[in-house]
């Protein structure tokens, strides 16, 4: 099961305006020159979770709640669709069904 989004989906999550500082982990790198430095480590890089994402979604819009389930084998992320349409996403993992919603949210402006 995978529980962190990858560098590049966290990195979009900070440039639709989610703070970096909203992320639980933090991953570096290493780079190896050939100068005298030698080995030299990059900043670290924001990495939001399972949990974080959980966290940041709003539990309700427009008075319907946040459902998270399965169908099918597939998980599923949605707010209740009678006042808002496409406000779901079904995906193999739970994680990336969530990152989808939330990229949604953040798209509308439900996501202060």
């Amino acid at each position: 099961m995978k529980t962190q989004l990858t560098a590049s989906e966290s990195a979009k999550l900070i440039e639709l305006g989610v703070s970096p500082e909203r992320a639980s982990k933090r991953e570096s790198s290493v780079a190896y020159g050939n100068g005298a430095r030698g080995i030299m480590k990059s900043p670290e890089i924001p990495i939001f979770t399972l949990a974080d994402l959980i966290d940041i979604l709003p539990k309700e819009i427009n008075r319907e709640h946040l459902e998270i389930g399965t169908d099918d084998g597939e998980w599923y992320a949605e707010y209740n669709n009678t006042t808002l349409p496409s406000s779901y996403s079904f995906a193999p993992e739970l994680i990336d069904a969530l990152y989808s919603l939330l990229l949604w949210c953040l798209e509308k402006g439900y996501v202060k």
